[in-house]
């Protein structure tokens, strides 16, 4: 059963593509000829150069998370990547150190479940008019476009990075990671196979990566001034792909939302849940002088069967 969910997901053609031998080799040698260029041009020091270089990478392999929350029988799989000591690791790595900073000024950014408890803590709620939804997109990770993606960063690194004395320009860091996007493979049992759209669960850093392009998309379509719906948007904001939404209008305006933010992006699927006010409610009431552990912010959003749309 696991091996041919594993197999089912390898099989999408979409995401990934079977190769025909090892690349580790032909990886390493990429990295090397761009650290190289990196050292020589004096956009990274000796230590950072030394440290992009993995000496006897380890092969990434793949393997399977059963998503049970789903209620599925047999539970449909998350594809995750180990890729702990590759010889795309240090890449992922290095260029998350620069995207971090940009990911905490993204508008509709979560911390975790303290920041969303907090937040609902400080906000007016009125249950006559209003209506507190969660979205999940689905499968974000896999389901970023790569080029798209590489395309948003470019242009916030040199938004965010454009002015700044650091070594390291904007060019260089989005050179690191369009390698390590485009070229991140993985073994599953005696088979190689390349990524060639999204992004690994496992990889640094996917979760970066993924909240920008999203965050692209919130900006220019979901949050723009055209959306029809805009102004019956109080509140969104988003920990990765779990979105809080503060709706005012009915069930079914909120439906037709819904069937709208499913056909802007190609690439984005977000499913809507209706429902968890009160779960929410207790939770803020319960903490304001509790702090909660990091470790649990992916159950900040739970999931409600009241209303999904797709």
């Amino acid at each position: 059963m696991y091996r041919n969910e594993c197999n089912r997901l390898l099989g999408n053609t979409r995401h990934y593509k079977r190769l025909s031998r090892d690349p580790t080799i032909d990886v390493q040698e990429e990295i090397t000829f761009l650290v190289s260029k990196g050292k020589e041009n004096n956009w990274i020091t000796d230590h950072e150069a030394s440290y992009l270089i993995q000496t006897n990478p380890k092969i990434p392999y793949f393997y399977i998370l059963p998503k049970v929350h789903k209620g599925k029988i047999p539970p449909p799989g998350r594809p995750i990547v180990s890729g702990i000591g590759s010889a795309l690791e240090p890449l992922s790595k290095f260029v998350d150190f620069f995207l971090q900073p940009i990911v905490k000024k993204i508008p509709t950014y979560l911390k975790d479940t303290t920041h969303v408890l907090l937040l609902l803590e400080s906000i007016a709620f009125d249950k006559s008019k209003e209506l507190l939804i969660t979205l999940d997109v689905e499968s974000l990770y896999t389901n970023i476009p790569q080029e798209a993606t590489l395309e948003v960063i470019s242009n916030l690194l040199d938004v965010h990075m454009g002015g700044s004395q650091t070594q390291t320009p904007p060019g260089f860091i989005l050179d690191l990671a369009h390698l390590a996007l485009t070229r991140n493979y993985f073994k599953f049992e005696d088979s190689f196979f390349l990524q060639t759209q999204g992004t690994s669960m496992g990889s640094t850093f996917a979760p970066s990566l993924a909240c920008l392009y999203v965050d692209h998309i919130e900006r220019h379509t979901i949050l723009h001034e055209d959306n029809p719906y805009r102004d019956q948007i109080k509140l969104w904001k988003r920990y990765i792909d779990d979105v809080l939404l503060i709706w005012t209008g009915s069930k079914e305006e909120a439906q037709a939302f819904a069937i709208w933010l499913n056909g802007a992006n190609p690439f984005l699927t977000f499913t809507m849940n209706i429902g968890a006010f009160q779960w929410l409610l207790q939770q803020a009431k319960s903490t304001t002088q509790k702090a909660i552990s990091d470790k649990d912010y992916t159950n900040i959003l739970p999931r409600s069967t009241e209303m999904k749309c797709h």
